[in-house]
């Protein structure tokens, strides 16, 4: 087995009656890669991840532009008047499913649970700027919070969350 690997090697050494390998000619110039100009911007590539919810609204007092047609009032319907409670610092927002313009300065957020929240918007900020819904960037904690977060109205306006109040449903005493 020895022999036949040398035979194998001896065969593929070269012969001398083949004249060696031409040396490559010596180079005139060498190339040295030059560095960018400094006013010649750097190329970074950032892969940013962004969540963006968008939260309709729903017809109330203040954004129903439309003609009023001939209310229909039930019988068995009670008026309702809308109390505020101290409400959380934060609302989680895959739970926020629509939204009501309430009063100038703030909106109602509905809940997955039925339960109506009125954020109140900060100082300059319009309930009635947020007639077509708003949109919402999502975060790490997945929690819209008072002092912290802003809701971007389609109109383009941006607003801070002052405070959340949770809203309870109290029959109107009509005497």
């Amino acid at each position: 087995m020895l022999s036949h690997a040398l035979a194998l090697l001896a065969a593929a050494a070269p012969t001398s009656d083949v004249p060696p390998p031409a040396a490559p000619p010596e180079p005139i110039a060498t190339a040295i890669p030059l560095p960018p100009p400094a006013d010649t911007p750097q190329w970074q590539i950032v892969i940013d991840q962004q969540v963006i919810i968008r939260v309709p609204a729903q017809r109330s007092s203040l954004n129903n532009f439309a003609p009023s047609s001939a209310p229909t009032v039930r019988r068995y319907d009670m008026p309702i008047e809308w109390k505020e409670k101290k409400g959380p610092k934060c609302v989680a927002m895959r739970n926020i499913v629509g939204m009501q313009a309430a009063q100038r300065d703030s909106i109602d957020l509905i809940t997955r649970q039925k339960q109506r929240l009125r954020a109140h918007l900060n100082r300059g900020c319009r309930a009635l700027d947020f007639y077509a819904g708003f949109y919402m960037q999502g975060n790490e904690d997945g929690n819209l919070c008072a002092g912290r977060d802003e809701l971007h109205a389609r109109t383009g306006a941006k607003c801070e969350v002052d405070k959340f109040r949770v809203m309870v449903a109290v029959p109107r005493d009509d005497d």
